[in-house]
């Protein structure tokens, strides 16, 4: 009879250490994934626990210990813990003894993570299809650019064009004789200024340059000092000298246009 009895009582046992089992599962506390879970007053026995340093960047549970008080045989916590994997976590195992530093705790505390949406908060409503707005501003923009860069390049060109000194027509430009006769007056009367006789050192150089390969490469120096013994250039460029230490104010118009012969075609 006794043997009888002890069968239908250990059934009975082991169905409330199951339900107790579920029971303890289903208080599991419980937060959405990323959200802080509070869980305060937490009595642990055994030693004073910390949490076990994270080595990995990506752990099921955050955990941090916000708060220890001793108790009999063991301590109370307040934890925080912010799942990042949805399901059932031990919390114990991100626990370890502070003194040793070593393992992790034994303790069942477990942590429920779910990614539903709590009681009493909207889902938010599906987005509606908006038709794609049309593309080309950004080219139509560029375009107007390009044709505004192109009518001010035009004025730009249009305004310095202006500016040029032209000729008008049948106005034929002063040949170098005419450019020449009246620096030579001037030098045969009185000094020259400084730039004056650059000018005249200018205009002689510069047409004998074109009109002697000889003279091709030399410097102004020694293109004057060549042209000094030049049949043709001679003539004025000594007379020139001359009237630097004796003037002339007779200088007629017949010797006037023999020295400036050479110069006119």
């Amino acid at each position: 009879m006794k043997a009888a009895l002890k069968f239908p009582l250990r059934i009975v046992c082991g169905l409330l250490m199951v339900l107790v089992a579920q029971l303890g599962a289903a208080e599991a506390p419980g937060q959405r994934v990323g959200l802080p879970l509070i869980i305060e007053d937490q009595y642990l026995p055994g030693p004073l626990l910390e949490v076990v340093p994270r080595r990995d960047r990506e752990p099921s549970l955050v955990v941090r210990i916000l708060e220890t008080k001793p108790d009999k045989d063991g301590f109370r916590y307040t934890f925080e813990v912010q799942g990042l994997d949805p399901g059932t976590h031990n919390l114990g195992e991100f626990l370890r003894d502070a003194h040793t530093e070593s393992g992790s705790s034994t303790h069942e505390i477990p942590v429920m993570i779910t990614t539903e949406i709590p009681p009493g908060l909207v889902r938010p409503s599906e987005l509606a299809s908006n038709p794609v707005p049309g593309i080309g501003g950004y080219r139509t923009l560029v375009n107007v650019l390009v044709v505004v860069w192109i009518v001010v390049l035009a004025l730009l060109a249009n305004s310095l064009r202006k500016k040029r000194p032209t000729l008008a027509a049948g106005v034929i430009p002063a040949s170098l004789a005419e450019r020449l006769k009246p620096l030579v007056q001037k030098a045969s009367r009185e000094a020259l200024s400084t730039d004056e006789q650059a000018h005249l050192e200018r205009l002689l150089v510069g047409h004998w340059r074109e009109r002697l390969p000889e003279v091709q490469g030399m410097t102004a120096v020694e293109t004057l000092r060549f042209l000094r013994q030049h049949p043709e250039a001679a003539p004025l460029l000594l007379k020139l000298e001359h009237w630097l230490h004796a003037r002339d104010s007779r200088l007629d118009s017949v010797a006037l246009e023999q020295l400036l012969k050479p110069y006119r075609s």
